[in-house]
């Protein structure tokens, strides 16, 4: 997978310099032009990264943390025993859902994950993970991985560490784990398609290139597989909140962001509203077919990424695992962004597996004006028309 040979867009003169000014920089001469058809945590499950085995089935779970909220035995028993069995569902998820407690009364455990004692669910424990070294220090980080790929050591995705555990949150590149696989195919069709350009002089050869993101006022559209369609027209969303550009680099094939700045870009209600990521990093490789592949990754406030797998509630539970538990996952695995009062960690480091395929990204159409009104004269109002 290599730069080497890209497909690049052909784009009319007249509508090629504005979208050079519209999304790269004055030097650029050649652009291409993706639209996402995968975006995912970056997985990279062993069989030996959790001691013992993954975190325990779900029922399981549920039980522990009854006991920790100072249910009795029995009455757990009862509670799990009614879960399995699909019986007493009111009473049952009356008890689940309310497994939190606050000055000792029962409280939404999903909108107060805090109100359970940690239940210290398993994290991962292996050295092998996809990402980037982000804190600069290297080998000499403990908690770090190696990349698989690049080799490089000092990798920080403690969001992979603190999920990577859980069932739902296991898998590699080729093979999706379900959570992610599930929640992406169900906000793909229903947010506005993201595109991604790389503009350079000569894309390639090595050298600076910029890369560019943003959304689309288009949703993907799909082929007869039910994947991102390539070669489609897609018209770019003025909206800023959702406009990236940062400075890169091809090296040896490989495209590399070099300027690593704030990325955020508006996502789905089913999953993160806003994806924010600081200190963005990414690496980017173009297949033989002209698709693209790529991780990203940097620092995302981990409340964020609690949101996005507890809005689901109790539902949610069955895809992800305990929400209570993966919310002390991700407070005790966070590792940049201190609370200046408390020393809490805001952040964790995150990477993600992004796919996709070259499409045309063109300006947004400029906004049609009415014709002008006719002005009465002097003598009195403008004859009709006849």
């Amino acid at each position: 997978m290599v730069f080497r040979g890209i497909q690049l867009a052909v784009i009319s003169a007249a509508s090629s310099a504005a979208l050079l000014a519209f999304s790269a920089p004055a030097y650029a001469v050649e652009s291409q032009s993706y639209v996402v058809n995968w975006f995912a945590g970056a997985a990279n499950t062993q069989p030996d990264n959790c001691v013992g085995g993954i975190n325990p089935p779900l029922e399981d779970q549920f039980h522990k943390e009854l006991l920790l909220t100072g249910m009795q035995p029995v009455q757990a028993d009862k509670v799990i025993k009614d879960y399995l069995n699909n019986e007493n569902g009111h009473d049952v998820d009356t008890a689940i859902r309310y497994r939190g407690r606050y000055n000792g009364r029962p409280v939404n455990v999903f909108n107060n994950p805090q109100t359970i004692p940690d239940p210290k669910m398993k994290a991962v424990v292996g050295k092998a993970g996809y990402g980037f070294n982000l804190d600069g220090k290297g080998a000499d980080d403990p908690k770090a991985f190696q990349d698989p790929e690049t080799l490089e050591k000092g990798v920080d995705n403690q969001l992979f560490r603190a999920v990577g555990c859980l069932e739902g949150f296991r898998g590699s590149l080729a093979n999706h784990p379900t959570f992610w696989y599930w929640i992406w195919q169900t906000i793909r069709d229903s947010q506005p398609a993201w595109l991604v350009t790389i503009s350079g002089e000569d894309l390639t050869k090595d050298g600076p290139v910029t890369f560019t993101f943003d959304r689309a006022l288009e949703y993907m559209v799909s082929n007869s597989g039910g994947e991102a369609r390539a070669d489609v027209t897609y018209r770019i969303d003025p909206d800023p909140r959702s406009h990236n550009v940062f400075k890169g680099e091809i090296k040896d094939g490989v495209a590399y962001v070099t300027e690593h700045g704030n990325f955020k870009m508006l996502q789905n209600s089913w999953g993160v509203p806003e994806l924010n990521i600081r200190n963005f990093h990414m690496r980017m490789k173009i297949n033989k077919d002209r698709s693209m592949e790529a991780i990203l990754g940097g620092y995302q406030p981990w409340h964020h990424l609690y949101f996005a797998f507890a809005h689901g509630g109790l539902s949610r539970e069955t895809s992800t695992g305990s929400l209570a538990g993966i919310y002390h996952l991700l407070k005790s695995n966070a590792d940049a962004d201190p609370d200046p009062k408390t020393g809490q960690n805001r952040a964790i480091s995150s990477s993600y597996h992004m796919k996709a395929v070259p499409v045309f990204a063109v300006p947004p159409e400029p906004p049609k004006t009415a014709p002008p009104k006719p002005v009465a004269s002097v003598g009195g109002p403008v004859p009709a028309s006849r």
